[in-house]
């Protein structure tokens, strides 16, 4: 198994107005960025700038040329390239050859499996930290609550049967997303693979709390 994370998003030239779609891959020291099936590069880390420019955006300089990446999951991408980003100051200062780059030891299959799980783990958790962040506390939240609480007390087959349904759609449709990505491109707003994989994780975990208590 190989620890590969990947990113959804826009990208444009600094120059120029025009965004297309981004898909963004890390994997051992290698970031690739493509759009659509379209493959636009393939680098070592350390032969790219990624600087953050603003709580949205990072631009990415590559071979001369230098991007604008608008990503979903802006946070985990700077946090998995926070051990190569660099300014050009130290980079002028760094023998960056491919002669001069010692190739790092791989990492054995059982820390690389560790490695994987915890990113997807730790992915899912923060999503679902971050959904529950989204939850607006007021009327439509307590009647939406009173209608579901209503809905177990009176039907309840039907209402488990449904959150085990929408819980399993949504880890389904989002593993799917996360290994295609013109599907995820095609994901509404800020909605991510990730994203949609906690959703049904809660909603899978509702389901099994409902069955222990009916």
């Amino acid at each position: 198994m190989v620890a590969m994370a990947v990113f959804f998003g826009e990208m444009q030239h600094l120059d120029h107005p025009t965004t297309m779609p981004a898909v963004v891959t890390i994997e051992k020291g290698v970031i690739r960025l493509a759009s659509g099936r379209t493959q636009l590069g393939e680098w070592k880390l350390y032969q790219v700038v990624i600087r953050e420019r603003d709580a949205e955006s990072v631009t990415f300089r590559a071979d001369d040329e230098e991007l604008i990446l608008k990503l979903k999951e802006h946070a985990s991408f700077l946090a998995e390239t926070e051990a190569y980003r660099r300014n050009e100051g130290r980079a002028a200062r760094q023998r960056t050859h491919e002669a001069f780059r010692k190739e790092p030891e791989g990492p054995t299959l059982g820390e690389e499996i560790r490695e994987d799980v915890t990113r997807e783990v730790s992915s899912v958790v923060e999503e679902a930290k971050e959904l529950f962040g989204m939850v607006k506390v007021g009327p439509p939240l307590w009647i939406g609550l009173a209608v579901f609480i209503l809905g177990v007390i009176f039907l309840p087959s039907l209402i488990i049967g449904l959150v085990f349904l929408v819980g399993v759609v949504a880890i389904a449709v989002g593993a799917i997303a996360h290994s295609d990505s013109n599907i995820a491109l095609k994901l509404p707003g800020d909605l991510t693979p990730t994203r949609l994989v906690a959703v049904g994780a809660i909603l899978l975990a509702v389901g099994l709390l409902l069955l222990l208590i009916r």
